[in-house]
């Protein structure tokens, strides 16, 4: 009996030049975030000069009555969109997942195909299509752009849980009894909770960092932090910027965070 050598374990050695590109690779994406961090509490008006350490531009962004107003407009098309976005991926993934191999390709290609288009071509084609039905750039024009480009990255997640789960649960279900209603809430939507989860975190979060379409859409009264954060450098760099970067970055780790620890403690749970 032949005895099965074992495999051999690579490391970053075996790979010469990995590591420096690597390292260069991390230190120009991480680099330029601590900095802008540290810049943060700059006390000088410029957001790149330092001239000592204050907080005194987190008062001046809480003050700032125009920018807080951006938030607030980012904030609300982002909610809106990654919910409709969100329930538009499940209803659809539970559909297509009925239908047969050749048509479910096809109609998650053609729901998928933003994520491969030009942004431009996108923002130049939903410009055109909305004043085609009549409507005017503005709050509902942003937020039924927004929902729409934001549907292929909920449904990423959505589709990749549901491949992985097979049918057995959903079988042993139905021969238990259970109505396609029963069926829906007790089984298909908790075992989905974590593809719904992250779904909706990338959706909030690309609709939240969009800039392109948004400045296409965009009104008086209704500017998304992006295009507003744009005009004010295109004033002048202001700390201001860097401060409402950091907010973001913070809030973003603290997302993160706890979406990490609520999935550790659902693995402890079905351990």
């Amino acid at each position: 009996m032949t005895m099965k050598k074992p495999s051999r374990v690579l490391r970053l050695r075996d790979f010469p030049g990995i590591g420096p590109i690597a390292i260069f690779g991390i230190v120009f994406l991480y680099i330029p975030i601590i900095i802008t961090t540290i810049y943060a509490f700059n006390d000088g008006d410029s957001a790149l000069i330092w001239r000592g350490f204050s907080v005194r531009w987190f008062g001046e962004v809480a003050q700032n009555a125009n920018l807080l107003s951006a938030v607030w407009v980012s904030l609300q098309i982002a909610v809106v969109a990654t919910t409709g976005a969100t329930i538009f991926a499940i209803l659809f993934a539970l559909a297509v997942d009925r239908l047969r191999s050749k048509f479910s390709g096809l109609t998650t290609a053609i729901l998928t195909a933003p994520l491969v288009i030009p942004e431009i071509v996108l923002a130049v084609a939903t410009l055109g299509f909305i004043r085609m039905i009549g409507l005017t750039p503005g709050m509902l024009a942003l937020i039924l752009a927004h929902t729409s480009f934001c549907i292929p990255f909920a449904l990423m997640p959505v589709r990749a849980r549901l491949k992985g789960l097979g049918t057995d649960y959903f079988e042993a279900a139905t021969d238990l009894g259970a109505s396609s209603w029963q069926l829906f809430r007790r089984v298909t939507l908790p075992l989905l909770t974590p593809g719904i989860i992250s779904g909706a975190i990338l959706a909030f979060v690309i609709s939240l960092d969009d800039f392109i379409i948004s400045n296409f859409l965009s009104a008086a009264g209704a500017t998304p932090l992006p295009v507003f954060l744009f005009s004010l450098i295109r004033r002048g760099a202001s700390p201001a910027v860097n401060v409402v970067a950091t907010l973001l970055l913070v809030l973003a780790i603290v997302v993160t965070t706890i979406t990490f620890l609520q999935s550790q403690r659902r693995s402890k749970q079905n351990a």
